[in-house]
């Protein structure tokens, strides 16, 4: 007996190996095969095995799925910077093609600034990072990062943006050496032609579940560390990491994890009961299932439940009238005569019998 009831638990534990085996490899095949192939504003990592979906995110002037049409992208306050910002995520801002004279870019590159901020004293407008829809995961921090935006300032020993001029700044853009020493105008910043550094922006994306959060972020501005690269935090319940999204072919989502464990759970039932009731309590037939007296009692029980409440209803029904006999109540044989109610012998048959019986009975 106690031979028996190891090899049981050994075929449980085998099988559940083994289907977790096979659910790893199907979930994980088809990322592998598709890893060059990855949405924008997602990403998956290979270290945690987390996914992110950002694209819940993104505003559009039109409108997303999860986002609804509007003529502004998000806004965080600079607080002592002087500025406040506008960003959008995984997009360009809403209002770019709103944009006017965008300072050290081309023209045809406004329409793609991601970030930006206006100056508080001139109204010049900056850019902060051109659009990026690849977000990054550095260890467990989830990122984004927006580049190529407006030319970075030359510093001063105190680390103030010092003036410039205009004119110079855009013939950075244009690789124009005439006039190289023409003197910086008052009112605006340098820029060294040497270094051409861009401003740049990072978002970090936090994951909180608060309420409040449902669909619009809480963008909060970190600083800056020399007037060139920005730091923002984001917190959002879609930066939380999930799982790989069900939408993908041959990927298992919630429902189909569920429907394995479910299938696995019924497997080990079924096949640990039977070897146990089979080798330990020497049962054959219908009672090696497990529990068999629960499960009989309960067919039994829906069995007389259907009869109770549907039997008068089929009686009456026409294609009914051969399997049950509406007369006696009882059931016939399919495709018999009515009158016969048993083997060789009619009603008639048994009343005469009975009458007989009961003459005898009497004498």
């Amino acid at each position: 007996m106690r031979l028996s009831s190891i090899a049981s638990r050994n075929l449980l534990l085998f099988l559940t190996a083994a289907a977790s085996l096979s659910s790893t490899s199907l979930a994980a095949s088809p990322s592998d095969s598709k890893s060059d192939k990855i949405d924008p504003c997602t990403i998956h990592s290979l270290s945690t095995g987390s996914f992110y979906d950002l694209r819940p995110l993104t505003l559009a002037e039109k409108g997303t799925k999860t986002q609804a049409a509007t003529n502004e992208s998000f806004h965080a306050r600079g607080y002592d910077y002087g500025s406040n910002f506008t960003i959008n995520i995984c997009a360009p801002v809403v209002e770019a093609p709103h944009l006017d004279d965008v300072y050290g870019l081309s023209k045809k590159l406004w329409a793609n600034i991601s970030a930006y901020y206006t100056d508080a004293e001139d109204g010049t407008i900056y850019s902060i990072g051109q659009m990026n829809n690849v977000p990054t995961v550095r260890g467990r921090k989830l990122l984004l990062n927006y580049t190529n935006g407006s030319p970075c300032p030359d510093l001063d020993e105190y680390g103030d943006p010092l003036p410039y001029s205009s004119l110079n700044a855009r013939k950075l853009i244009d690789d124009d050496d005439d006039d190289d020493n023409e003197p910086p105008s008052k009112g605006h910043k340098s820029i060294s032609k040497a270094a051409r550094r861009h401003k740049s922006t990072m978002l970090s994306f936090i994951c909180d579940t608060s309420p409040l959060l449902s669909t619009t972020p809480r963008i909060s501005f970190l600083g800056t560390f020399d007037h060139c690269s920005y730091v923002f935090e984001v917190r959002s319940r879609y930066a939380c990491a999930g799982a790989t999204p069900s939408q993908e072919k041959g990927t298992l989502g919630p429902a189909g994890v569920f429907a394995m464990i479910l299938v696995i759970g019924i497997l080990a039932y079924l096949v640990g009961g039977i070897v146990y009731q089979r080798n330990v309590m020497h049962q054959r037939g219908w009672r090696q299932l497990p529990n068999y007296s629960l499960w009989a009692g309960i067919f039994s029980f829906i069995s007389d439940m259907t009869q109770i409440l549907f039997g008068p209803c089929l009686n009456r029904l026409p294609s009914m009238a051969r399997l049950f006999n509406s007369k006696r109540g009882g059931y016939v044989r399919v495709g018999s005569d009515d009158r016969r109610v048993g083997r060789g012998r009619t009603a008639d048959d048994e009343n005469r019998l009975i009458d007989d019986l009961n003459e005898e009975w009497d004498e």
